[in-house]
């Protein structure tokens, strides 16, 4: 039976290690792509004039939803690296139950902010397509709050509490005797940056992108190097 029990507990190490190695691929790299190529020409970042962007939306429908679909893959591979590494850390203190509780309430926000851009506003895109110019004044007035309310669930308010669960999990991660240091110092580095890109979203957008992209540059290799750690070093 105890060799059932390693075999099982292996066997559990091996799909957390899977889970951290495919969060940093999803958020760091596809999630990236997807957003800059797939969605970009739909966004307020790629295309400033509202009625552009609407009117690429309505035309790529389908690119625009396939790119909001693949959004669920990015929220659960980064919600589910929370519990694939938390549970793994030193449990003596509630810091990692804190964050996994903290990480689901991220992901719901941000599948709120999903379901938005893929349904709704493609909806609102074509009417306003579809409506004559002047027609209906509300709309790009709707359509323009629809977008925020979106961006502000996706990028902002679940952004923020997936950092909240990265700053919750550092105390646990300097417990766990076995975690290596450097690792350690990575990861406050890695959620420290993004606290600051948090507060920026907030305040100062224009000034966000630079602590952002440095937030995502490091989130690949601290999941990289916990998921090798589970795998190699863990007792």
């Amino acid at each position: 039976m105890p060799q059932i029990t390693n075999k099982e507990e292996r066997g559990a190490l091996r799909i957390d290690a899977l889970g951290l190695f495919l969060a940093g691929l999803i958020n760091t790299f596809l999630a990236l792509f997807v957003a800059a190529i797939i969605l970009g020409p739909g966004t307020s970042a790629g295309q400033p004039d509202l009625l552009q962007r609407s009117g690429w939306i309505a035309a790529n429908t389908l690119r625009w939803q396939a790119g909001w679909f693949f959004w669920f893959a990015v929220t659960l591979s980064f919600a589910w690296s929370f519990y694939a590494l938390g549970r793994h850390l030193d449990n003596s203190r509630p810091w990692p139950a804190m964050a996994m509780g903290v990480a689901v309430i991220a992901a719901a926000v941000d599948i709120v902010g999903v379901l938005v851009n893929l349904k709704l506003l493609p909806e609102l895109a074509q009417a306003l397509a579809n409506a004559a110019a002047g027609q209906d004044p509300a709309l790009p007035v709707v359509f323009q709050a629809m977008e925020s309310f979106a961006n502000g669930l996706v990028n902002v308010a679940a952004f923020g509490l997936y950092t909240f669960a990265g700053l919750l999990l550092l105390p646990a991660i300097f417990a766990t005797k076995s975690y290596p240091r450097w690792l350690a110092w990575l990861g406050t580095a890695e959620w420290g940056i993004a606290a600051l890109a948090t507060v920026l979203l907030v305040v100062a957008p224009v000034v966000a992108t630079g602590p952002l992209l440095v937030s995502f540059a490091l989130y690949a290799p601290w999941v990289w190097g916990s998921a090798l750690w589970l795998l190699r070093c863990k007792p």
